[in-house]
């Protein structure tokens, strides 16, 4: 009976303290956060063409929107385009014109700002720019991928 209770006991210990390693020696990923941020797109004419995006968030950042969010449109690192939400179905859609050259083919990136978490989102160049051209519909809007940007 002894022997059993200090197998036990021994067993507790190492499934408690044995396997595990100390916090202090696990890397402790921080979440970042993101003041609003202030996107414009060019209005110096810079850029005569458009074409037009209706994007909608995926459903895991869908369920915790809000009207001031924000979602703009990246050529590189330069805005191109800002979203305004539309409310179409009870579902919040970014209708986005962005802006480019005409004969224009870079590949354009979105980014996503949450208000209520202060989080940045981004997708991989998922739009190639085409003027005049449409990306989704309000009927068939494209969701996006977006992946929470880390500091």
């Amino acid at each position: 009976m002894k022997r059993i209770s200090a197998m036990v006991f021994i067993s507790l210990v190492f499934a408690t303290f044995g396997c595990s390693k100390k916090s202090a020696d696990m890397p402790v990923q921080e979440v970042a956060t993101f003041p609003t941020p202030d996107w414009k797109a060019d209005d110096t004419g810079k850029y005569p063409a458009t074409m037009t995006a209706v994007i909608a968030l995926p459903a895991a950042l869908a369920a915790n929107a809000m009207e001031n969010d924000q979602l703009a449109a990246f050529i590189n690192d330069e805005c191109r385009g800002v979203g305004v939400v539309v409310k179409v179905d009870k579902q919040n859609l970014f209708f986005v014109l962005v802006q480019g050259l005409t004969d224009e083919t870079n590949k354009i990136t979105i980014r996503y700002y949450s208000n209520k978490t202060a989080y940045m989102y981004k997708s991989e160049p998922v739009i190639t720019f085409s003027a005049d051209a449409t990306y989704g519909t309000a009927e068939d809007p494209q969701i996006v991928a977006l992946t929470q940007v880390k500091k």
